[in-house]
């Protein structure tokens, strides 16, 4: 009787593995969310500023912009004021100004240089000749103070070079903003000759020139102040990081999350790029819609498993998968037959 009911249970199994019945194949895994983009504006303790462009889509960084300052020069980082992490900013609203001592002092130089060149054209213009002589004479003694300080800064800069405190770099801009400043005097002293000799037309010809390079130099100036704005690239939400690397405001492309999941090499072959999966939250307890993007081609250990990572996108979820976070869920791979889901399942070693 024992005989025949062994039978009749493995005849019951083999019914049941073979029966026409669907049943679904899933995968559990632990996945981490990152959005779509993410763009980071960081300072660090050294004043380094720098802006980094992250697609989590590619996996790719799309853009790094670095910005240089003179050594020695007070730097500023200014946030939008009232921002807190969480806060919607939309796409070319500004999120910081950074201002430089150095580029401000330059000008208000240049400033004050092309006001001084311009009264000199009208005074010139006009015919007052002692006005004109006592403007270039000022304009003389202006020049060669700022010649002084360059030398100074010259000497300063030299020593430490030798002492192995500077780069070249820096003795080489010491000896260019040298070379510029005494360039200038002798311009100066070009133009009190040309005004002193009463060569009225070769007088306004050198101002005009003079007010035009200045100018020219102001309107870089502005150029440089403009891109020392920074504005968001894209709609998004704003968060704050303060670590021992640096100050950094993180803008984050909520239009889509991409979700790395990592999966056993054997179950791998069951999800291909540009599936339609459903990934059930368990801690959740909700269901969202997902396509793959691709599988990764790099086999990685996790916890003694051999897995690859599967990288899968979902359109806004409505807040239900939190950046950075690992989120525990099971991947539906659709319904096979009995056969095929032990076939699957009973791992043979």
């Amino acid at each position: 009787m024992k005989r025949y009911s062994g039978i009749i249970i493995l005849l019951l199994l083999a019914a049941v593995v073979f029966a026409p019945i669907d049943v679904p194949y899933t995968i559990e895994s632990v996945a981490k969310a990152l959005p779509l983009q993410e763009w980071i504006f960081q300072k660090t303790p050294a004043g380094i500023i720098s802006t980094t462009l992250h697609d989590h889509r590619t996996g790719l960084v799309r853009n790094v912009e670095g910005y240089q300052f003179d050594r020695g020069d007070l730097i500023e980082v200014q946030f939008n004021g009232g921002w807190k992490t969480g806060k919607g900013v939309k796409a070319g609203e500004t999120v910081a100004a950074i201002s430089s001592n150095s580029l401000d002092e330059q000008m208000v130089r240049l400033k004050s240089q092309l006001a001084v060149e311009r009264a000199n054209r009208e005074v010139l213009a006009s015919g007052q000749k002692k006005q004109l002589l006592t403007q270039l004479t000022a304009e003389i003694n202006l020049a060669k103070e700022d010649l002084r300080l360059r030398k100074l800064n010259l000497d300063r800069v030299q020593k430490l070079y030798h002492d192995g405190v500077m780069a070249l770099t820096d003795l080489e801009a010491a000896e260019n903003a040298f070379n510029e400043s005494s360039a200038t005097v002798k311009v100066a002293e070009k133009a009190f000759e040309v005004g002193a000799s009463g060569e009225k037309a070769e007088a306004l010809s050198l101002a005009a020139s003079r007010i035009k390079s200045l100018e020219k130099d102001i309107a870089f100036l502005k150029e440089k102040q403009g891109k020392y704005v920074i504005s968001a690239p894209f709609d998004g939400l704003v968060r704050f990081e303060a670590v021992p690397a640096g100050e950094s405001l993180i803008l984050e492309d909520t239009s889509a999350t991409v979700l790395l999941i990592p999966v056993k090499v054997r179950d791998s072959r069951f999800v291909k790029p540009g599936q339609t999966i459903v990934l059930e939250l368990l801690d959740a307890e909700a269901t969202i819609g997902a396509k793959v993007l691709d599988l990764g081609d790099r086999v990685e250990m996790l916890n003694f498993e051999q897995v690859v990572i599967v990288k899968a996108i979902v359109k806004k979820d409505k807040n239900m998968l939190t950046s950075g976070a690992p989120i525990r869920c099971r991947i539906r791979c659709g319904n096979v037959r009995v056969a095929e889901f032990l076939k699957r399942s009973v791992k043979w070693r």
